[in-house]
């Protein structure tokens, strides 16, 4: 397979992603949960979406290990390496995760205080999950740094939004008493942690892969 190729499943993969989570985790799952917590019914339909977009993302999230893994191993072999392990990691996090949602499937709408502890819960573990993809993050970061071609703003922003999701998941995960403030934090940090892995896409969609270094691995 060609590095071009390489780059575009990674590439459209990492969009595709940003699509699900938005559908999914960003619009479908806070519409059930904050329903299931003001004590209203829960829509089974959007619940669905959700645990359809985990599964897709989990997918996903594999397939775009290894192939950042491929694309990146010829600048540096170790941390490519390592990146891979990590975001594998917290893609086992996360079905982890999802699985307390699971368990959700026969009692939704009719054991509010269960529902809500497993929701919560998905979220912690969830939680954790996103520090370590953090890490990934960065060190993905410092691998565009060493690749010819890629925007020195790009890397840079890259490196910023895996930091980012470090300090705002850390915090999430100990500040329990402070929640409104991390939160402030994490609007601030938004735009860097959404630019940095959805600029790669673009790039790796556009660029990736194209020049003298397209020979195949």
């Amino acid at each position: 397979m060609s590095v071009r190729t390489i780059a575009k499943i990674t590439g459209w993969s990492l969009v595709a992603m940003a699509v699900i989570a938005g559908i999914s985790l960003g619009y479908a799952y806070e519409e059930v949960f904050g329903a299931i917590q003001a004590g209203a019914v829960g829509d089974f339909m959007l619940f669905q979406v959700v645990l359809f977009g985990l599964l897709l993302t989990v997918i996903l999230d594999f397939t775009v290990s290894f192939t950042l893994y491929r694309f990146f191993k010829n600048n540096n072999s170790v941390i490519s390496l390592i990146s891979m392990m990590l975001r594998i990691i917290y893609t086992l996090i996360l079905i982890i995760a999802a699985f307390s949602l699971i368990n959700s499937w026969d009692i939704l709408n009719t054991d509010q205080i269960a529902v809500v502890a497993n929701f919560e819960r998905f979220m912690f573990i969830w939680t954790g999950g996103l520090i370590i993809f953090g890490f990934h993050l960065t060190l993905i970061g410092f691998l565009m740094k060493i690749h010819p071609g890629i925007n020195k703003i790009l890397w840079m922003l890259t490196i910023v939004a895996g930091v980012s999701y470090i300090i705002v998941h850390a915090l999430k995960a100990v500040s329990l008493s402070s929640e409104q403030w991390v939160k402030s934090l994490e609007m601030i940090l938004m735009l860097p942690m959404a630019a940095g892995e959805l600029g790669l896409a673009i790039w790796l969609i556009v660029r990736g892969g194209k020049g003298p270094s397209t020979e195949k691995k």
